[in-house]
């Protein structure tokens, strides 16, 4: 059997525009939100969903919320504390550091430290169907948040 090489480059060019094709507009699809999308929004808290099937949904997603200011500075509502902070976006990395919060006695099944101890813990940011969500290090669970 002979393979005649002007069979196989016109094919070979095909393929290879289609793999072209293919990766860039997948890249433009999925691509690294960018984090002025984040910015100056109020982000309410929704859920935390954890690798290990737990799950926890604030009753009211308005009294934990977090937002990005252009100054790479987070504001912060932790149920009945207020605080801030700051944060680095590196493509779809960020790092969030919660510095500061008021010191309000919150009622005894508050939310307040798992959703400051959830966003220090956030390593990668992905925008969907106008939703943030925030990954956790060590692949620990995802917090998603509305406004």
């Amino acid at each position: 059997m002979r393979i005649h090489i002007r069979h196989i480059v016109p094919k070979m060019i095909v393929l290879t525009a289609m793999i072209v094709f293919l990766l860039t507009s997948s890249a433009v699809a999925g691509g690294a939100p960018e984090a002025s999308e984040i910015i100056l929004i109020d982000w309410k808290w929704q859920q935390t969903l954890y690798n290990n099937d737990t799950e926890v949904v604030p009753d009211d997603p308005g009294r934990y919320t977090v937002t990005f200011d252009p100054g790479r500075k987070i504001h912060l509502r932790a149920d009945c504390n207020r605080g801030g902070g700051h944060y680095s976006v590196d493509g779809k990395s960020i790092v969030i550091e919660v510095t500061h919060t008021t010191r309000a006695m919150c009622p005894p099944d508050s939310l307040e430290q798992t959703f400051i101890k959830n966003l220090n813990a956030a390593r990668v940011f992905f925008l969907q169907k106008g939703n943030l969500y925030l990954d956790l290090k060590y692949d620990t669970g995802t917090m998603k948040f509305g406004h």
